[in-house]
């Protein structure tokens, strides 16, 4: 490895260290997406500075070998980032179709019972359609996670309510921990609707990183859904495309 590609690698590392320093400090959250580019970015650094050493000292030999199969997983890796990715950015928003009886809100996170700025963003778009659409009912989707008091559910549907929606268009779901779990248990509070066909289109609010995979899960569970996004705060978008990336995957294999 030349001097160049070692600068190259520290250079990123040091940016991929200081993006998840500066998330900390902007949001204070910690989780996958806040911490990949800053664990990724020790390992280029690492990498940076031992990589001629470990060229000559430890792999010697079987450097050749490695080298190969570690571009071969690079470009693999490279490839299926830069089509996910592109998918992330197109299936962002669809077109509102004139009739729609039913609406999503997918929960993302309390501050204690206070709603984070993520999920006001969703709830506060949530309400203005809900005001346009006075016929309109919502699934307010979210459980109780850590630090949180009260289920996030039942923090979107106080904020409904202060804000002038009547409390029998909202249907709490109260037990999900995950996006599989928003549209499982959805599903089964919008089949005990009368009105409730599911051939019709369902209104989806997430944030707009969050909807490719929001409606690949939402069909599975036989949802119809049309995509309303939630804008990012631009300092969260790096963190969270890069964490949806590996969240897509896991959706894929995983959740069924």
């Amino acid at each position: 490895m030349n001097n160049r590609v070692s600068r190259i690698c520290i250079l990123i590392g040091i940016i991929g260290i200081l993006d998840t320093i500066c998330v900390l400090g902007f949001n204070g959250g910690l989780n996958l997406g806040t911490l990949l580019p800053g664990v990724l970015g020790i390992a280029l650094v690492f990498w940076g500075l031992a990589g001629n050493y470990l060229k000559q000292h430890v792999l010697k030999d079987r450097y050749r070998r490695l080298r190969r199969l570690l571009r071969a997983g690079v470009l693999l890796l490279l490839a299926s980032f830069i089509v996910i990715e592109s998918l992330l950015l197109y299936h962002t928003r669809d077109p509102i179709p004139s009739q729609v009886d039913y609406l999503i809100i997918l929960g993302a996170g309390l501050n204690g019972e206070q709603l984070s700025w993520t999920l006001w963003e969703r709830v506060d778009k949530g309400l203005k359609i809900l005001q346009d659409n006075q016929e309109m009912r919502v699934v307010v989707s979210g459980g109780q996670g850590p630090g949180e008091w009260i289920t996030e559910a039942e923090a979107m549907q106080r904020y409904l309510v202060e804000h002038g929606i009547a409390p029998e268009r909202i249907l709490k779901e109260e037990k999900s921990t995950s996006t599989m779990e928003n549209f499982r248990y959805s599903r089964k509070l919008l089949e005990q609707q009368p009105s409730y066909d599911p051939s019709e289109p369902v209104l989806v609010i997430t944030n707009d990183f969050h909807m490719f995979r929001s409606k690949i899960l939402a069909r599975r569970n036989g949802i119809n859904p049309v995509g309303v996004p939630s804008p990012t705060p631009w300092y969260l978008r790096p963190n969270v495309y890069l964490r949806e990336y590996f969240a897509v995957v896991k959706s894929l294999v995983f959740d069924r």
